[in-house]
């Protein structure tokens, strides 16, 4: 503790588990790194500790890479990042009260048709500056319109829709034409969060390209490199996507796993239902 006390951390609630752990040095404030790094030992502390070091070892602060740790005349580097925030989050709960609406509307109306929602990352962007209950109110209203002039045969498509309702707010929002089928056909509604279109795969990839570009200067100062990645979410348990599709995740994180320009191990922690779950790469 003693250690502790010089590393002016009077901000951060410094986990039990992590203060039996280690040494540990701050060299500069990185609160926020530190911040995710404690949640990464306290909440995932022994999937991390089987897979990584000994009991003994050393956590210094570092810059490129984020932390170093030392331990048997080795050194591992690691990266910290965050892969979906939360206010990604905050726009997939609107998209999917959306979706809701849409459904119970289309079932009502007895409207045969597929239908796919493809949001632009604009609506992540502009999330915090909308207001939620008017936004879903006005966005159910003019796809309504949509629906309805569509069906009168007014347009053939989308985009001309949009081109004749250019400050629509379904086409401000949505990347391509939402109805996938023709009126022909059942009524069929996807269940699957993935009808949404949220592209958490472009998400993820980004956020470790952005950490990727580094790897030949981490290399310098250490023997191997880690990269941890959290999936941060409000409220904390909306990552049922992450669930169900863990196997194709990992595969993406082996994909930066080989070769001398790429990470030596990638681990993904986030909240489930249940507990903290943790993908770690092969």
């Amino acid at each position: 503790m003693d250690q502790l006390s010089k590393c002016s951390l009077k901000h951060l609630k410094v986990s039990k588990m992590l203060q039996k752990v280690g040494v540990i040095k701050i060299n500069d404030k990185k609160k926020e790194e530190f911040k995710l790094l404690e949640d990464f030992f306290s909440d995932y502390y022994k999937s991390f500790h089987e897979h990584l070091f000994p009991e003994n070892y050393q956590l210094d602060c570092s810059e490129s890479p984020d932390f170093i740790i030392k331990f048997d005349n080795q050194k591992i580097g690691i990266e910290i990042t965050e892969a979906i925030k939360e206010e990604m989050m905050k726009s997939l709960d609107s998209k999917i009260e959306i979706y809701k609406i849409v459904r119970k509307y289309m079932e009502e109306e007895n409207i045969k048709s597929v239908i796919w929602f493809s949001f632009s990352n604009k609506l992540d962007s502009d999330i915090n500056k909308i207001n939620k209950n008017k936004f879903i109110k006005a966005f159910i209203e003019e796809f309504k319109k949509y629906i309805m002039a569509r069906r009168n045969k007014e347009y053939s498509s989308f985009e001309e829709f949009c081109e004749s309702n250019k400050s629509s707010l379904i086409c401000k929002y949505l990347e391509v034409e939402p109805i996938q089928e023709d009126y022909k056909k059942p009524l069929v509604i996807p269940t699957s969060i993935n009808c949404i279109g949220f592209n958490y795969e472009e998400k993820l990839r980004l956020a470790i390209n952005k950490k990727i570009e580094k790897i030949p200067l981490y290399r310098e100062k250490v023997d191997k490199i880690y990269l941890l990645i959290k999936i941060s979410s409000f409220p904390p348990n909306l990552v049922f996507f992450v669930d169900v599709d863990i196997q194709y995740i990992k595969e993406i994180l082996n994909s930066y796993t080989k070769g001398e320009n790429n990470f030596d191990k990638i681990f993904l922690y986030y909240h489930s239902d249940i507990e903290p779950q943790i993908i770690i790469s092969d």
